[in-house]
């Protein structure tokens, strides 16, 4: 027989062969594979006998804790930490599992999980357009046998659930989580500025940025300063970290909190079990500070537009402590202090009135001012250059003239993306809050 001949025919024998082997592989239709994976996820997310425990990290990075329990009729039962309301009333909806590019389980109504990813800022205190960029379409990425992980398919914000105990409802349905929802706004209670937790013999300074929900803790080690930031949410009467915050041995995954005393300015709260206190203080501890007003005035320089402070001082847990917004002109009221920092020559410190009658924005009094920044520690100071319309000799105005050029200057701390405070270095319960809008 022709040599080629064999070739030709064992070549043949062995196509038909893969051809065989292939075939066994792929017994099954696409179709058919795709609903035996979606059965499986439907099986799993049903399959927990005490619900699911959900941390959902937005595309900003903020932490949000939830509870899930899921029923084989497309139901689903949950609670947020987002607030008080939704932290107590437990609330059903609708989802499905549905292959999109990829399977992927969908929230189909609107529930808790939709507040995050609502464009309308005045819903969730996030951006108009984007919400808290988070999702309520998410692609599933990993099943095991106690945990799921998942991906928004929109703002990619990441999903992880995790088996509850028997326990883990109650914790919600006790009203734990409502009870740190609710005693967490107590912290905004303390008068001094910068605030510590004190444990294990160590001071940690707390900031806050609750329109994330990030927490900066900074400490002192030796000659040191560590600072490191975290999500944060509600659980358990208190506030745990996404992350434990580790110094050395010591590992702090948040706390509860027990009291909070007015009189006194201390927080009890506990630790791993142990008792500790978070107190106000005079000066911060995060290095970030050296930076922070130099990051905001060349911002500021960098725009054609202008930090705007709505309130003015706080002063001693007040807000608008010198009673700005009670200020008027004929039809003129006020409507906020403008800063201007300017690369070219002087900036603008003005209180800007708006008219009533026709929305139009004036300039009511105002000074052309120098800000001399001390790089090493952050302090910085304004000085007045010159009038540019005369401030009143007496009130509100007068007031808030003289507590700007303190001599003492201020620290600036940034509290969020747009928003800074300026906080008075001789006295910590005078501070004012600057807002980016543009």
């Amino acid at each position: 027989m022709n040599k080629n001949l064999l070739y030709f025919l064992l070549a043949i024998t062995l196509v038909a062969s893969c051809r065989k082997n292939d075939d066994n592989a792929f017994n099954k239709s696409p179709d058919e594979r795709l609903n035996e994976t979606l059965t499986a996820y439907q099986k799993a997310l049903t399959g927990s006998s005490y619900g699911w425990n959900a941390n959902l990290i937005t595309g900003d990075g903020g932490s949000y804790r939830f509870y899930f329990s899921f029923n084989d009729s497309n139901r689903v039962l949950m609670y947020s930490d987002f607030d008080s309301t939704t932290a107590t009333v437990i609330k059903e909806s609708s989802y499905r599992l549905k292959a999109l590019q990829q399977p992927s389980l969908i929230f189909d109504t609107y529930s808790y999980i939709h507040i995050l990813s609502d464009p309308d800022a005045s819903v969730n205190n996030g951006t108009y357009g984007s919400g808290l960029k988070s999702d309520f379409e998410f692609r599933v990425d990993t099943v095991t046998t106690d945990s799921i992980s998942l991906t928004g398919r929109f703002n990619g914000s990441k999903l992880s659930l995790r088996k509850a105990a028997q326990g883990d409802r109650a914790v919600w349905a006790n009203g734990q989580v409502t009870n740190g929802v609710v005693n967490f706004k107590n912290y905004w209670k303390f008068l001094l500025y910068f605030r510590r937790l004190t444990y294990s013999g160590t001071q940690y300074e707390l900031q806050f940025d609750t329109t994330i929900k990030k927490v900066t803790v900074s400490w002192i080690s030796g000659t040191r300063t560590n600072s490191v930031t975290r999500g944060y949410y509600f659980w358990a009467n208190g506030i745990y970290f996404s992350d434990p915050v580790v110094n050395g041995s010591v590992s702090i995954p948040g706390f509860s909190i027990n009291s909070f005393s007015s009189g006194s300015q201390i927080m009890n709260v506990t630790v791993n079990g142990a008792a500790a206190i978070i107190s106000g203080f005079s000066s911060p501890i995060n290095p970030d500070v050296k930076d922070a007003a130099n990051r905001w005035w060349t911002f500021g320089a960098a725009s054609d537009y202008y930090w705007i402070c709505f309130d003015g001082f706080h002063s001693n847990g007040v807000d608008d402590a010198y009673n700005l917004k009670s200020i008027k002109n004929d039809s003129a009221k006020f409507y906020f202090l403008l800063y201007k920092p300017n690369t070219n020559g002087v900036d603008a410190f003005f209180t800007i009135y708006r008219d009533t009658l026709d929305n139009s924005l004036d300039v009511e009094s105002g000074s052309w001012v120098t800000m001399n920044i001390t790089t090493s520690t952050g302090e910085s100071k304004f000085n007045e250059y010159q009038i540019r319309s005369a401030w009143p000799a007496t009130g509100p105005g007068d007031l808030t003239r003289k507590q700007m050029f303190q001599s003492s200057g201020y620290y600036f701390v940034q509290t969020s993306s747009i928003t800074y405070d300026q906080v008075s270095i001789a006295d910590a319960k005078v501070w004012a809050t600057w807002y980016w809008l543009f």
